[in-house]
């Protein structure tokens, strides 16, 4: 699964979400919301896609809707969308940002919140 320099991203069809598996839910503010239950799954087999602008997409996981077994019906299907690995890297400061940083003169008093 994604660790912390990685994220997991992509987009559900909500058009497609079957109503059947849509919960709702009196919250203890006294609001009804409506909720769904997900489980985001890795993929056997990761599946790369190019998009129309040339930017090619690797799919290594998808999100789903999560019936229980007693209530999955045939022919349903239940997968909302695809999810594709991203990765970053945490950027540092280098020794020049560092150096070139304004500086606070001793005894001078920021307003800082700490």
């Amino acid at each position: 699964m994604a660790d912390n320099n990685s994220l997991l991203s992509g987009s559900i069809c909500l058009s497609d979400i079957p109503k059947s598996q849509m919960r709702k839910v009196m919250c203890k503010d006294g609001k009804e919301r409506i909720y769904l239950n997900v489980a985001v799954i890795t993929k056997k087999q990761p599946q790369t896609f190019t998009s129309e602008n040339g930017v090619a997409h690797t799919y290594t996981h998808f999100i789903t809707c999560a019936p229980k077994k007693e209530e999955r019906i045939d022919g349903v299907n239940y997968i909302l969308g695809d999810l594709e690995t991203r990765t970053f890297t945490p950027q540092s400061p280098t020794p020049e940002d560092v150096a070139n940083a304004p500086s606070i003169a001793p005894g001078e008093n920021p307003d800082l919140p700490f």
